[in-house]
């Protein structure tokens, strides 16, 4: 059974999962030179990765402000939320930073990226040492650090709507 696409249109749909449209993700990716694997993509492969990008930033993100509807089944739209220069954002809209950001992460699912991988719970190689005699061998471990892409261009156009202390905790983990 297919998953009905549903976008967020300002209203606090309880069903919503997406935040861009097809349509407007088409004139955004653009903007990105978009791929052949996007323009040559199915409208079902674009709705797809319109989903998955709205999920990741749907979780990733510490939204300002706060869901003006308990019922929304996304995290836009919010009230008491500004942009990094002091604007108010209407209670009744997805920003176009944000639909922006959706569209590229859409762009990069479709292009074979995972936006949010699951990772084993190992340690990371920080530091080697190999001497041949006599035989030393030294290993160092960075404990829970986390590998993976962070997603800048992303994370710059919603920068203005999140919250900076876990926004930054999440850029700079160590």
């Amino acid at each position: 059974m297919a998953t009905t696409f549903i976008v967020e249109d300002g209203s606090g749909k309880s069903d919503a999962n997406a935040f861009v449209s097809v349509v407007e993700a088409d004139q955004i990716t653009e903007n990105y030179g978009a791929s052949t694997a996007w323009s040559g993509a199915t409208e079902a492969v674009k709705q797809n990765a319109i989903r998955e990008a709205t999920w990741f930033m749907n979780m990733q993100y510490s939204w300002k402000g706060y869901r003006y509807y308990t019922t929304q089944s996304l995290q836009w739209p919010r009230y008491e939320c500004y942009d990094d220069e002091g604007n108010y954002i209407d209670v009744d809209v997805v920003p176009e930073r944000v639909k922006e950001a959706c569209a590229y992460l859409a762009l990069k699912v479709v292009g074979g990226s995972t936006l949010l991988e699951d990772l084993e719970n190992a340690s990371t190689v920080k530091r080697t040492k190999d001497v041949i005699g006599p035989l030393t061998e030294e290993i160092e471990y960075v404990k829970g650090e986390e590998a993976g892409v962070n997603w800048q261009i992303a994370d710059k156009l919603v920068s203005p709507y999140v919250e900076l202390k876990s926004f930054l905790s999440d850029l700079y983990r160590a």
